[in-house]
């Protein structure tokens, strides 16, 4: 029983956030319709893995919250269909912010494999990380082009500067990266698209944002696109923790 167990645990963390061939797990939020009407129900689809924008499905027990914001700063229930998909009907006119977050926990590395929890107890710790990962997407119903601006309040965040719904093939789209509120400076966001150039990279860094922590993007073809940003700052208690690690990704579609 014992040894099950311990099975269990390691492919619990393998299938979080433990690089793969230096490549992270990432998190994302896909819909079937970036622009429905007032009312018109659209479809959510909670993303997991390496591969974007299909890979795996994130364990129930892994996710946490899922929520959409509507144009008033409303926040506002999905219909759960299952764990990895979704379903809004938005009542109004606006942007929305569609977001979803892992659960945050604690991963220790020791020298007989990997245990999630904390330092606090655990023999020949080789280290130890707190995860804290998020994922938006926006809906623009009607109209409305302004609101995409706002917040989803995620402790690191991708905040595009302008509507991607306004985005066409050789468009340039600048985005602001936020962690606790503020511009985040010198922190690198690579990207993705449904279909890259070379499918066993397909995340490229795009390098490190700038000291109003933006950065650009070209978006060269149509289709499902991808930013992700990661950052590490030092947990603040180095008995129980080294490393707080965060991700944030944002995606949206060319049409």
């Amino acid at each position: 029983m014992k040894k099950i167990w311990k099975i269990i645990i390691l492919a619990l963390a393998a299938g979080l956030i433990l690089p793969v061939n230096t490549q992270a797990h990432m998190l994302w939020l896909l819909v079937n319709k970036e622009a429905p009407k007032v009312g018109e129900t659209v479809q959510v689809e909670i993303g997991w893995g390496h591969k974007f924008p299909k890979d795996e499905d994130i364990k129930e027990e892994r996710l946490g919250a899922v929520k959409a914001i509507g144009p008033d700063g409303e926040e506002l229930k999905l219909k759960k269909i299952s764990t990895t998909q979704y379903e809004l009907a938005p009542p109004k006119s606006g942007v929305y912010i569609l977001c979803a977050q892992v659960r945050p926990d604690f991963l220790t590395k020791t020298k007989d494999g990997f245990k999630l929890q904390s330092k606090k107890g655990v023999a020949e710790v080789v280290n130890c990380f707190r995860f804290d990962m998020a994922a938006k997407t926006l809906l623009n119903v009607g109209r409305q082009e302004h609101g995409f601006e706002r917040r989803a309040q995620s402790s690191l965040e991708i905040m595009p500067l302008k509507n991607p719904r306004t985005l066409k093939k050789g468009a340039v789209l600048s985005v602001k990266v936020m962690f606790q509120g503020k511009p985040l400076a010198g922190v690198e966001v690579k990207v993705a698209h449904e279909k890259p150039a070379d499918p066993v990279k397909p995340l490229v860094s795009l390098g490190k944002t700038d000291e109003k922590g933006e950065i650009q993007v070209t978006v060269d073809r149509p289709g499902r696109w991808l930013l992700l940003a990661s950052h590490k700052t030092p947990y603040e208690n180095p008995e129980e923790c080294d490393e707080n690690f965060y991700t944030a990704s944002l995606t949206w579609r060319v049409r």
